[in-house]
This record gives structure tokens, C-alpha cells and sequence, in this order.
């Protein structure tokens, strides 16, 4: 026991005790983090302001006044010109397509006196809009327009020719009573669920992978590894100090960047002070996992870096791990909440993104929580033992 607290406190120095190791790991890359968040969100607004704020260029033909006292408020958000039948439209669509022209709307000659005199089984006057949905300006032109037509044109006329509007109307939907009924704690807790344990898993694994090759196979490059070896301390005990330093390494890593994300992942998304708190069972749930997480991380990085003989070769091992597990926590970011099997919860890297999911929306039972938890530790237990007769052969540790 003495031989692993002697291995655990070296490698704790041989961070902490170094400023550029510090910063590196956890000064940078929140700074980083909160600074690229807070540019989205500052960028997001910017886009989402100066399409608001812009002055749509639509052209209209055959516009009847009243059409145009109608959908004032429309056009009072617009730059309008008049074209008559004599213009090209086909020369003005390819205007459209390039953001030139926000809309064209064509009414029908005789608009007005069609619908004033209408009879039934006669044709039905159409309105023809041209505009670009891959284009913000044209397609915000576009909802403005359909909400004025909605909101204002098309009940007035209607009004006109029917009188009462209520006889248009069997049934209403949310007229007396009724709406929408948010748990903003859940609807919090949803919104966390769909990144965090996704980011989670991906940078507990992004800090262990740095420390874990630079920890093991580093040392055997420099020979530091071997001198270590021929001490009176037992390899057993030099495994599972090594083990345990970059478990708590991985941790305080993924803790710092996990609390940049949070600060920060609000004002990126636009959804200011989300309305989310832990209960202390939540609290317990998610810091067993992430441990539990960064323990398993923590012996695969290191069997790759036993087996390899250089730090180039154990970065083109473990490269291929890390895309499993983006790809892992990409199938819980992605996928919906409840409803899973059992099975699920056993795999590794996934189950716990999806505990860590269900945890933020309050969804995760006891039993599929001991069963994450249980199956990380007897895989990561399974892993350190190899990892233990890894040290013990010297052709690993001397790269014989």
C-alpha cells in the first residue's frame, strides 16, 4: 500500500507541479470553451437580429388596394416595387435564387372582383409567391407574408362574403381553456440531456487519452519506466497508483470543463437562466458514473498504452477508440428518451451516456443505475487486471 500511495503522489506532482501542465489541461481549454460558447451565442443573435431587422425586397404584380391596405403591416416591414405582366419573370426568379429579390407575389388580374363575385363551382383565385428557403432573408419574407395573408387578407374577405365567421367554424380547439403545460425543471433537465452526456463521455475521454499515453508508454520512451520497474515496489501496486492518478486527473479535467460548459451553454443556445436544479440523489448518480467512466477510460487507454512501444503508436491505437466513442455518445444525443431495453444499459460508454441522459430528465430507475454502474466496474476491474500481467511480462515493459 505505501508503494502505491509513493506512485500516486508522483504522478499528481509530476502535473501539478508543472505550470505548463496545468494550464494546458485545465486553464486553456476553458477559456476556450466559455469563449467559442459565448460566440455562438453572440453570432446567433447578431443573425437572428439583422434578419429581423431587415427591409425584405419583394415585388409584387397586380396588388389590389385593399390588398395592400390589408397586409400593411407586412408591408411596412418591406421594401415593395410594382411589376407589370410586360416584365420577365423568368429573368427575375434566377434574382430570387441568389438573394437579390426576397419574394415575388403575383396576384391574378381581377382579384378583387373574382372573390367578390364569386359562385359556386367557380375557379378559385390563386395567389402565386416565389421565394428562396435556403435564403434567411427571402424565407423570413416569405413567413411574414403567409402570417399577414393568414392574420389579416384572408379572414377579411372571408368575413365579406360569409358574414358571420363563426359559421365557418364546427368545433374550436383551446378557445375557453386548455395549453401547453411545461415542466421547466424537465424541459431543463431535457435540454442538458441532449449534450451533456454526450460532451461528457467525449472529454473525459479526450484528457484520459493525453495523460494516460504520456503516463505509461511516454515513460517507457524516455526509460523512466524501466528504473521505476526495478525498485522494491510492487508492479501491482505501480499499476494502481498510475491508475488512480489519472483517474483523478480525468475527473478534475472533465469537472472544470463540465462547469465551463454549463456557464456557458446557456448563452450559446439562447435560453438564458434554464430553470434546472440537482437533488442530491441526482448529485450522487452522476459523480458515481463519471467516476466509474473515467476509471474504465482510464484502464483501456492505459492497456493501448502498455502494449505500445512509442507514444506515436499508442495515439494510432487509441485513435480508433475515440471515434467509438463519439460515435456512442452520438446515438444517445440523438436518439429519444425512454423506452430503452435493459441490454442497453450494460454497454459500455453507451450505457452510461444514457444513465447520465436519463439522470438530467429525471428518468433513470435504480436498477438500471446499478447496472451501468456494475458492469463499468467489473469491465474496468477485468482491464486492470491485464493490465497488472502486462506489467509483470517484460517484453511489454522493456518493448524486448
Amino acid at each position: 500500500m505505501s508503494g502505491l500511495k509513493v506512485v500516486f503522489n508522483k504522478e499528481m506532482r509530476r502535473v501539478f507541479k508543472e505550470p505548463k501542465m496545468i494550464f494546458s489541461l485545465f486553464i486553456l481549454p476553458v477559456v476556450l470553451m466559455i469563449g467559442i460558447y459565448a460566440l455562438i451565442g453572440y453570432l446567433g443573435q447578431n443573425m437572428s437580429r439583422d434578419i429581423e431587422q431587415h427591409t425584405s425586397v419583394v415585388y409584387v404584380q397586380n396588388m389590389p388596394e385593399k390588398a395592400k391596405q390589408l397586409l400593411s403591416d407586412f408591408t411596412a416591414q418591406a421594401q415593395v416595387t410594382d411589376f407589370d405582366s410586360a416584365a420577365d419573370l423568368e429573368a427575375m426568379k434566377p434574382q430570387v435564387a441568389d438573394g437579390t429579390i426576397d419574394l415575388i407575389v403575383i396576384f391574378p388580374e381581377n382579384f378583387m372582383e373574382s372573390i367578390e363575385n364569386y359562385e359556386e363551382g367557380a375557379a378559385i383565385p390563386d395567389v402565386q409567391v416565389y421565394y428562396n428557403p435556403m435564403e434567411d432573408y427571402s424565407s423570413e419574407a416569405w413567413s411574414r407574408f403567409s402570417a399577414a395573408v393568414d392574420g389579416s387578407l384572408r379572414p377579411a374577405l372571408l368575413a365579406e362574403r360569409i358574414g358571420d365567421m363563426s359559421q365557418l367554424s364546427v368545433f374550436t380547439v383551446n378557445a375557453s381553456g386548455g395549453g401547453e403545460i411545461i415542466d421547466e425543471q424537465r424541459a431543463s433537465g431535457k435540454m442538458l440531456s441532449m449534450m451533456l452526456p454526450y460532451l461528457i463521455t467525449m472529454l473525459l475521454f479526450a484528457g484520459t487519452m493525453s495523460l494516460g499515453m504520456d503516463t505509461i508508454t511516454g515513460e517507457k520512451e524516455r526509460g523512466t519506466m524501466a528504473s521505476m520497474l526495478v525498485t522494491p515496489v510492487k508492479r501491482s501496486d505501480i499499476v494502481l497508483g498510475k491508475l488512480l492518478a489519472l483517474t483523478c486527473m480525468s475527473m478534475l479535467s472533465a469537472a472544470v470543463y463540465i462547469v465551463a460548459l454549463v456557464i456557458a451553454m446557456p448563452s450559446a443556445l439562447g435560453a438564458g437562466d434554464m430553470a434546472f436544479t440537482f437533488t442530491p440523489q441526482q448529485i450522487v448518480m452522476v459523480i458515481v458514473l463519471m467516476i466509474l467512466l473515467a476509471f474504465f477510460y482510464v484502464a483501456l487507454v492505459s492497456l493501448v498504452a502498455v502494449l505500445a512501444k512509442t507514444v506515436k503508436e499508442a495515439t494510432t491505437y487509441v485513435t480508433p477508440l475515440y471515434i467509438i466513442v463519439i460515435v456512442a455518445g452520438l446515438f444517445t444525443m440523438l436518439s429519444t428518451s425512454g423506452g430503452h431495453e435493459t441490454w442497453e444499459y450494460i454497454v459500455p460508454v453507451y450505457g452510461v451516456a444514457l444513465a447520465l441522459g436519463e439522470i438530467f430528465t429525471q428518468e433513470l430507475t435504480i436498477v438500471h443505475f446499478l447496472l451501468t454502474s456494475i458492469s463499468t466496474l467489473v469491465i474496468s476491474g477485468v482491464l486492470s487486471a491485464v493490465i497488472v500481467r502486462a506489467f509483470d511480462s517484460e517484453r511489454f515493459m522493456f518493448n524486448a
